[in-house]
């Protein structure tokens, strides 16, 4: 299993691409299209807090990540449109969320049972 911070990096970087080309894309250019972007920036800035293990930090991204996806999901109107590229990107960036958080969560419960922080032994 990856670290909790490369996850982070990934879906960071995943929200910022793939938020960028929903703006882009779209003729509009409607603010509401740079949430994703700016919460994949402020993920991205909590990356070194995450290698170190801050606990605060941790829960926090955790919660902005499950907030990202949301919002994101939230945002795809998919009861009678067609899919086309803006819908594919967001469900993308959803999905990555949703993935990051399950990492998160499952990384929580195996560092409870171990007890010893032997998960991150190879970082510290």
């Amino acid at each position: 299993m990856l670290h909790p911070y490369i996850i982070n990096s990934i879906n960071a970087t995943i929200l910022i691409v793939a938020g960028l080309a929903v703006y882009f894309i779209q003729p509009v250019r409607p603010l509401l299209a740079l949430v994703a972007p700016g919460l994949g920036i402020m993920l991205l800035a909590c990356t070194y807090h995450l290698r170190k293990h801050n606990r605060f930090v941790t829960h926090t991204v955790t919660a902005l990540t499950l907030l990202a996806a949301i919002i994101v999901i939230m945002r795809l109107n998919a009861a009678g449109e067609t899919w086309d590229t803006t819908h594919i990107l967001l469900f993308v960036m959803g999905v990555s969320c949703l993935v990051a958080v399950g990492v998160f969560i499952g990384t929580f419960m195996r560092e409870r049972r171990l007890r010893n922080n032997t998960i991150y032994k190879d970082d510290l």
